[in-house]
């Protein structure tokens, strides 16, 4: 409970401080983001093209006028679908459509968190999707308007759906994924591999996603060349003109300029971040389906895993991706704290916390020279290994993943450093997730929320 009333503590901090600075509305503040879907869904709905810059500007104005204009915040670079699926909110005024949007992905995201949490056994189920949803990360989407609570309750429906035996349901939902597919790619994939070797399923859910998947792209195929077009140029754009990035290339930004890292996408430091992940995900891929050790999970377990980690892994590495994107990491991070934030407990939590406090005293509060911070956790780094195997300390690897998932993505807002600090929390989720997976899995499923009865029935003690 301490560390949850941290995190909530935190991001309610946040909220008000961000409600303070974008009410009343002004250019680039609330509804930002929303600005853009709604111009483009008024384009799409006059029969105009809303990759073309001025059709877009023209909308964009009529929707919510802007006195000034920064081009990189008002293009429009996503699937003709985003716009299509939007139409019916343009009969109403943009600022009751952009409420009847945040409140429908709030909804959508609560409820199906609750269900994913009651399957993997939570008790607190209310609470925990509560606090998700006042977390900062949910409340950046809110607040410009994206709709990352509806593609989260679409992954966590589709991973319900698939073991609640309706697979054809699941793949349905899951082509929600094609509003944002570059962040959702691997989860259609690693289904089918969770799924594997049961044909009969694997097939329904084929057809109901390739079904959602074509309706999709036929809704908006006439404006799928000019779409192809808007993307070429705004790629160009990725890693200098938006700078808040959330994916581990972003990070490249800070090397000295003499090193000639970028965040480019096609830079050999951003390749060589996306071959690492590719490979990591084949890695995880291939242990799913041929290793043994998973016959001792429950199917729950084993979708929700399969799912998440991959999700997971290629948000960390993503090139292009924001901090509010980083809500699709909260089924990991769910499978990371365990059933009822089992895994928060003794020194282990206290020494996260501890770790936090050391970050926040060397930056932004300059309390400690850094020099002498990183000695302490060099430190800490070998006395961790040398008590890897200690029971008392097995709460430090999920009580850090959860701060930092809290903590870092703030300081995006305040842009303290020239770039986030969202991928190095992202990358400790994803860290602790496959370290938490390799021992549920490889352990024979010692998460009491994922074991078989069989398995547990075996179990020493």
């Amino acid at each position: 409970m301490l560390v949850l009333a941290l995190v909530i503590g935190v991001s309610v901090g946040m909220v008000v401080l961000a409600l303070t600075r974008v009410l009343p509305p002004h250019p680039y503040g609330l509804a930002s983001d929303f600005r853009v879907l709604y111009g483009a869904a008024k384009a799409v709905a006059a029969s105009q093209n809303p990759y073309s810059p001025q059709v877009l500007l023209h909308f964009l104005q009529r929707a919510d006028p802007y006195p000034y204009q920064q081009p990189a915040l008002n293009y429009f670079a996503y699937l003709p679908i985003t716009a299509v699926v939007l139409v019916p909110l343009t009969t109403l005024p943009f600022w009751a459509a952009f409420v009847v949007l945040t409140a429908l992905g709030a909804a959508a995201a609560g409820v199906v968190t609750v269900f994913l949490l009651r399957d993997l056994g939570w008790t607190h189920d209310r609470l925990t999707a509560a606090a998700a949803l006042v977390s900062w990360i949910s409340f950046q989407g809110f607040l410009y308007g994206q709709f990352d609570a509806v593609l989260l309750a679409a992954v966590g429906g589709a991973m319900l759906l698939a073991w609640h035996h309706r697979p054809l349901a699941s793949g349905l939902v899951l082509g929600v994924l094609w509003l944002k597919p570059d962040l959702l790619w691997p989860a259609p994939i690693f289904l089918v591999l969770a799924l594997w070797p049961d044909r009969h399923r694997v097939l329904w859910f084929a057809t109901g996603f390739a079904t959602a998947s074509m309706a999709a792209l036929l809704a908006g195929v006439a404006l799928l060349a000019p779409w192809e077009h808007a993307l070429a140029r705004f790629s160009t754009g990725i890693g200098t003109t938006q700078p808040d990035l959330s994916g581990l290339p972003s990070l490249q930004q800070a090397a000295p300029p003499a090193w000639g890292f970028t965040g480019h996408l096609l830079t050999p430091g951003t390749l060589a971040v996306i071959a690492l992940a590719l490979l990591g995900m084949a890695t995880f891929g291939w242990w799913l389906v041929a290793s043994s050790a998973w016959d001792g999970v429950t199917e729950v377990g084993r979708i929700s895993w399969a799912v998440s980690v991959p999700v997971a892994i290629w948000l960390a590495a993503t090139p292009y991706a924001h901090s509010n994107d980083d809500l699709l990491l909260l089924p990991l991070l769910v499978l990371i704290l365990g059933r009822d934030v089992r895994r928060l407990h003794g020194s282990g939590l206290w020494l996260a916390i501890g770790v936090v406090l050391l970050i926040l005293l060397a930056w932004p509060a300059g309390l400690v020279p850094w020099p002498v911070a990183l000695g302490v956790f060099g430190a800490l780094a070998a006395l961790l290994w040398g008590l890897r195997e200690d029971q008392r300390l097995t709460g430090f690897g999920a009580a850090l993943a959860l701060l930092l998932i809290a903590y870092l993505p703030v300081l995006d807002p305040i842009h303290l450093l020239p770039v986030s600090l969202t991928p190095v929390a992202a990358l400790v989720v994803v860290v602790e997730g496959c370290r938490t997976c390799w021992m549920e899995v490889g352990g024979a499923g010692t998460g009491p929320a994922y074991a078989s009865p069989v398995t547990q029935a075996q179990a020493p003690g």
